[in-house]
């Protein structure tokens, strides 16, 4: 069961900023550490790492599929059940929210696979105003259904395989995963510096036009620019109050927080017209530690890994939800259509590697 979401918006959740001042850079203010490529081995059929750091993964996951999943699955979609239709594939998939499902210009089926007969397509049509799509995964307790009560997770990883067309050139947001005390809040958190108590994630976002990854996360002690900086592109006062209503109120003064960027170095970029195997990973930090972590790996291989940092103040936050995504608003687009393909997606509570 599925539920469409109308619109997307740049607020619509915690790992959407604006413009102005996010920090690009290796170090946040809250001391954590962006290095190179995490450290790990490669896991057989998806099992824990071998040496190394608690985030690793890459290698083969080869003995599991959609078909017969590692028992650390959470989520296979493998996108095969698009042969009864895109509607009937929708309605008995796990995805429990969507944004673009009711627009083919923006989401459909594809016969381009990356493995078995169906892949997912998000055209980014003129159609549909050149606009990307997404879709959202909860892990609920029982099925999965729009409102669930949620069961969460301290680490989680979410594998994708995607391909973007030779001439695809920009994106706003890509693949997330993130964690949410009630349902919705970890979304609608744009420009609120988050409180460690509601809501936690973190973003693998890539450049423009260059596709060089990076993290783009929130924590408690990210960097924010101040009001009097804020006020050269917006209304700090207004964004301080909207984050009050939601209990996050700006402590520090006026102030209005984006998302943290956390590049890679040397930086590392996506591949046209060749399909990818991206991997992520986020560990919450034990409560009152800053050893909270994320990293991602490309085609198996590790590109790079944050550390020491603190997402969360209390144990009863947890992870348990990621965002399929590939969003670009009309104004973002300019008049082009940014395409992408996604197939064999899975969602795990263990590293999952490449087929």
């Amino acid at each position: 069961m599925l539920v469409s979401l109308a619109a997307a918006s740049c607020s619509s959740d915690e790992s959407s900023g604006g413009t102005g001042g996010s920090s690009s850079g290796g170090t946040s203010s809250g001391g954590a550490t962006s290095g190179g490529a995490p450290s790990g081995g490669a896991p057989s059929g998806g099992g824990t790492p071998s040496g190394g750091g608690s985030t690793g993964s890459g290698g083969s996951s080869s003995g599991y599929d959609c078909k017969n999943p590692h028992p650390a699955w959470l989520l296979c979609e493998d996108f095969e059940g698009m042969a009864a239709g895109f509607d009937a594939w929708l309605a008995g998939s796990k995805w429990t929210e969507n944004i673009g499902a009711d627009d083919p210009g923006r989401l459909t089926s594809s016969t381009e696979a990356h493995s078995g007969g169906f892949a997912l397509y998000m055209p980014a049509a003129a159609s549909a105003g050149y606009q990307g799509a997404d879709l959202m995964f909860r892990t609920c307790q029982g099925q999965n259904k729009p409102g669930c009560a949620l069961t969460g997770y301290d680490q989680l990883y979410f594998r994708a395989y995607f391909r973007l067309a030779p001439d695809h050139q920009k994106v706003h947001h890509f693949l997330s995963i993130h964690g949410s005390e009630q349902y919705w809040d970890a979304y609608g958190n744009a420009g609120c510096r988050p409180d460690g108590t509601r809501h936690m994630g973190t973003t693998v976002d890539f450049e423009n036009p260059s596709h060089d990854t990076f993290f783009y996360a929130y924590f408690p002690e990210m960097k924010c620019d101040p009001g009097s900086s804020c006020a050269n592109y917006a209304n700090p006062q207004q964004i301080c109050d909207g984050c009050a209503q939601k209990g996050m109120p700006c402590s520090n003064g006026l102030e209005c927080c984006w998302g943290n960027e956390f590049h890679p170095s040397p930086e590392v970029g996506l591949p046209l017209d060749k399909w990818v195997c991206l991997e992520m990973t986020m560990k919450a930090n034990d409560v009152g530690q800053k050893n909270g972590e994320m990293a991602y790996f490309i085609d198996g291989k590790p590109v790079h890994q944050v550390t020491g940092l603190r997402f969360r103040d209390v144990a009863t936050l947890k992870l348990n939800g990621v965002r399929l995504q590939h969003y670009v608003t009309t104004e973002d687009a300019g008049g082009h259509s940014n395409r992408i393909w996604f197939d064999d997606v899975v969602v795990s509570t263990q590293p999952i590697g490449c087929m």
